[in-house]
């Protein structure tokens, strides 16, 4: 079994919430979906950097798990509160900079 540090979890807002999308450690990244897979599989242990936590796997109906990040005790921990979480704002994509005959010929593109 391999044993892999979590640097960041990193998620996006999204109109059901706020939502993982991305794992990332040292030389590796992993979607959520492949990190469950590894973990229920109980191929590797992932363990969060600077901490005593680690991400897990849990049960929820017959057919569905969920990932989720416990204390050495077993209890689930808020990803909201551990300073790997991190938001990321989605950004708006920049316009190209015109060329100056550009801005010449319509002054109102700028």
């Amino acid at each position: 079994m391999g044993q892999y540090v979590v640097s960041s979890l990193n998620a996006q807002e999204s109109p059901r919430g706020t939502l993982l999308d991305r794992i990332v450690g040292p030389g590796w990244a992993e979607t959520p979906a492949n990190l469950l897979d590894h973990l229920v599989q109980g191929r590797h242990k992932f363990i969060l950097a600077d901490s005593n936590l680690k991400l897990a796997a849990r049960r929820q109906g017959e057919h569905q798990w969920l990932l989720i990040i416990v204390d050495p005790e077993g209890r689930e921990v808020a990803p909201q509160s551990l300073p790997h979480w991190r938001i990321e704002q989605l950004r708006p994509t920049p316009s190209p900079r015109l060329n100056w005959w550009q801005r010449l010929m319509d002054p109102d593109a700028a």
